[in-house]
């Protein structure tokens, strides 16, 4: 790889790190609701939107909330391998990062993140109902002293049982950049935290 393509590797290393914190504290940037997939229960992939609510650009690790009591959760622990997709049309780059997912609930890391989240984000793990269960009508779950308004703190610690802290550990990013005067793809992989990057054809 020659001196000026490094150089460039590194630049795109560095944007792609400093658009994943823009999409934590930015909702309108793309990068904000990611596609989250993995194996569920059938071993076929499931794969939904979440919202990226940290990134640690030192250990490498994207971190998004859910329910404990989620199918997502239970099909994570018999097989941690999971992946994002990102996209933002504006930069017209797509983001595909392999992860390995560490599931958090009622622990220190878990704690902090519940004390930082508002009260109408609580209001979500106040569910009579665990999610994806059979309902014989359509409803959210929610009791219907709640309904149209945000639960009070006391009420809203109802819920820490069920808020869980998913962290990602990535192991590989596929950066693919789309130009009507010719694509460029670049994989970064890692050795410990250190990258490493291939380019390879779109």
């Amino acid at each position: 790889m020659s001196t000026s393509s490094k150089e460039n590797t590194y630049e795109i290393f560095e944007d792609i790190k400093k658009n994943l914190n823009r999409g934590v504290k930015d909702r309108s940037h793309g990068y904000h609701t990611p596609i989250f997939s993995n194996i569920d229960k059938e071993n076929s992939i499931d794969s939904r939107i979440v919202v990226l609510r940290k990134f640690d650009p030192k250990k490498m690790v994207l971190n998004f909330h859910t329910d404990f009591r989620s199918p997502k959760v239970h099909n994570l622990k018999k097989n941690n391998k999971s992946l994002f997709v990102f996209y933002d049309q504006k930069l017209k780059i797509q983001l595909r990062i392999k992860t390995s997912s560490t599931i958090n609930n009622q622990n220190n890391i878990c704690k902090d993140m519940w004390e930082n989240t508002k009260l109408y984000s609580r209001k979500c793990y106040l569910t009579l109902k665990s999610p994806s269960s059979i309902t014989n009508q359509p409803e959210d779950g929610i009791h219907e002293s709640l309904k149209g308004k945000e639960p009070t703190k006391k009420e809203s610690e109802k819920g820490y049982k069920n808020f869980t802290v998913i962290e990602n550990h990535i192991m590989l990013i596929d950066w693919l950049y789309l130009s009507a005067s010719g694509h460029r793809r670049l994989i970064i992989s890692f050795k410990d935290i250190n990258p490493i990057f291939d380019w390879v054809i779109p």
